[in-house]
C-alpha cells in the first residue's frame, strides 16, 4: 500500500495533508494554503536550468541536491530526477527541498516527530514543519515506519524574492513506497492508484546564518495530482 495523505487540520495552516500509512480507505486532497509568501516568485513558469560546465572544483559548485549528509535506512530509496540549476542560490534552495523530503523520511524511520534532522530543515512554526510533524505523529502512533522507493520529478524553481525566499514545486510518485510495521517488519501494500501522485509547492527560506541550508517554510501538498504529475 502506498502512502496516503488525507486532509488534517494544523494549528498554523488552513489545511494540510497528514500522511496515513494505513489501509486502502483513506485519501483525498489536502493542502496547506498559507504557502504563498508575498514577493516570492512563482515557480510555475520557471523550470530550473540544466547544469552548465563540468567544473570539478568543489568550492565553486553550488549546493547539490544529489548529495546529502542525511542517512536513511538501506531499504528507503529517494530518487530525485531533477536538473541542477546553474544559479547557486536556486541550486541551494532545491538542495534544501530535497533534504526536506529526506528529513521527513528520516523522522518517519526514527518514529520521532521532533527529530532534530527534520527540525533543522524547516522554519519553526511554518506549515512545512507542521505538515511533516503531523504525518510523523500519525505514522509513529500506528507503529509504522517506511520502506521502498519514492521518485521526485518535474521540479520548478522560481525567482529569488527579497534575497531569501523562493518557491520550489515538484511531483512525487509513491507507487513503490509502502508502510512497514516497525516491530515485525511486515510490509503493507496496495495497488498503485491516482493517489500515488503528489504535487508539492514549497516556499524555501535562506538562513540568516552563513553555511546553514535553505529551509522549508511553507508547504502546499496535493494528493491525487494526476493533472500535474502523470505522464
Amino acid at each position: 500500500m502506498q502512502l496516503n495523505r488525507p486532509a488534517a487540520s494544523l494549528a498554523a495552516a488552513a489545511v494540510a495533508s497528514a500522511l496515513l500509512l494505513s489501509g486502502c480507505g483513506g485519501g483525498g486532497e489536502g493542502s496547506s494554503k498559507d504557502g504563498k509568501i508575498e514577493g516570492a516568485g512563482s515557480s510555475k513558469d520557471d523550470t530550473s536550468p540544466s547544469p552548465s560546465g563540468d567544473d570539478d572544483s568543489a568550492k565553486d559548485k553550488p549546493a547539490d541536491f544529489r548529495t546529502s549528509d542525511i542517512e536513511l535506512p538501506e531499504d528507503v530509496d529517494l530518487v530525485f530526477d531533477w536538473k541542477q540549476p546553474s544559479d547557486p542560490e536556486k541550486a541551494a534552495a532545491l538542495d534544501g527541498a530535497a533534504d526536506y523530503m529526506r528529513a521527513m523520511m528520516h523522522a518517519m524511520a526514527e518514529q520521532k516527530p521532533n527529530d532534530p534532522t527534520l527540525v533543522n530543515r524547516t522554519v519553526p512554526l511554518g506549515s512545512a514543519q507542521e505538515y511533516a510533524t503531523s504525518l510523523v505523529k500519525v505514522t509513529s502512533k500506528k507503529g509504522y515506519t517506511v520502506t521502498g522507493k519514492e521518485r521526485y520529478y518535474k521540479e520548478k524553481v522560481g525567482d529569488i524574492a527579497k534575497g531569501k525566499l523562493v518557491e520550489v514545486d515538484y511531483c512525487a510518485n509513491q507507487a513503490e513506497i509502502f508502510s512497514k510495521v516497525a516491530k515485525t517488519g511486515k510490509v503493507i501494500k496496495d495497488s498503485p492508484s491516482d493517489k500515488s501522485y503528489l504535487h508539492f509547492e514549497l516556499v524555501m527560506q535562506k538562513s540568516s546564518n552563513t553555511g546553514e541550508p535553505w529551509k522549508a517554510k511553507t508547504a502546499d501538498v496535493i494528493e491525487g495530482a494526476v493533472k500535474q504529475c502523470a505522464g
